[in-house]
């Protein structure tokens, strides 16, 4: 299957691909060793260039906040130990792509994943581990050796056997191609053209079939068109809000709640004029590593 590039080659909708059915189950990271020893990201460093300063109890009290907002949820929720000296784990949204049924046999399955940054390497395994332990099926890796970091950069479209890809500074084009290849997948890929939004997912909330909330600077305008073209009904969130705030690293988990990162009322607004059913939780904690509510789960 070729990638898609531009919105020539989308020669297709959406709605014509086979249906995939909603993701039931939903996996946090214990928060524990949470905290920014590093910078691999912008939001990482302060105005002075220095390295965030986490309060690492309203942080476990924001990460609770989450847990008690996905455990309402018709999910199954599941919650997976530490890694000591792994203070990103839980942002667990990157070590594995979820693959729907029938892709890896009749049940959802993970595709490790090649994390960029060596800090994260070993969070791959440690989420296999513990995936393998609930019974999950775990795909084989990809040959090649360009990174891959999960929903970071690879966003299932709304019930459907289509997935958008990030290519940036954490997931390469070749990674996507085998992809494509191995499972005859249509994949469409947005360059990622803004530091601030080094995954797809801080710029880009796909909400269900139709709508979306996105950063429209983010991409190039090859991305833009193809955005433009697949969802008709798409809210943009201020600059303010997406890139200081990651408004867009929101979570949607059934197409009608979303869990928005606070302060973002504009976006808020939009959501409401849209009719979903909106909670607001604080996460400025986990902004200081670069990240939010979307970060912070792997749905499958």
């Amino acid at each position: 299957m070729p990638l898609i590039r531009t919105a020539t080659e989308l020669d297709f909708s959406p709605t014509e691909l086979p249906r995939t059915p909603r993701p039931k189950r939903i996996l946090l990271a214990d928060p524990r060793d949470y905290d920014v020893h590093y910078a691999i990201n912008p939001h990482m460093v302060d105005e002075d260039g220095e390295l965030q300063v986490v309060d690492r109890e309203l942080a476990r009290e924001q990460w609770q906040a989450l847990h008690r907002a996905c455990s309402e949820l018709d999910v199954e929720l599941m919650v997976m130990p530490p890694l000591a000296q792994h203070p990103d784990l839980v942002f667990c949204a990157n070590p594995a792509l979820p693959l729907p049924p029938g892709l890896e046999g009749p049940e959802a399955a993970v595709l490790p994943s090649q994390m960029a940054s060596s800090e994260r390497a070993d969070e791959v395994h440690h989420m296999l581990q513990f995936l393998r332990s609930r019974g999950v099926t775990c795909a084989p890796a990809l040959e090649s050796a360009a990174p891959l970091e999960g929903t970071g950069d690879g966003l299932w479209h709304p019930g459907r056997r289509l997935l958008w890809a990030g290519v940036g500074p954490r997931s390469d084009e070749r990674a996507w191609a085998e992809l494509a290849e191995r499972y005859d997948l249509p994949i469409i890929l947005l360059n990622l053209a803004d530091p601030d939004f080094y995954h797809l997912d801080t710029c880009l909330a796909l909400l269900d079939e139709e709508h979306c909330l996105w950063f429209p600077e983010a991409f190039d305008a090859a991305g833009r068109g193809l955005v433009e073209l697949a969802f008709p009904k798409r809210l943009v969130a201020p600059e303010d809000e997406a890139r200081r705030r990651l408004a867009c690293n929101l979570l949607c988990p059934d197409g009608h709640t979303v869990l928005l990162p606070s302060n973002c009322p504009e976006s808020a607004r939009g959501l409401r004029s849209w009719n979903y059913a909106l909670r607001e939780l604080d996460t400025s904690e986990f902004l200081k590593g670069g990240g939010s509510l979307f970060c912070m789960k792997l749905q499958f």
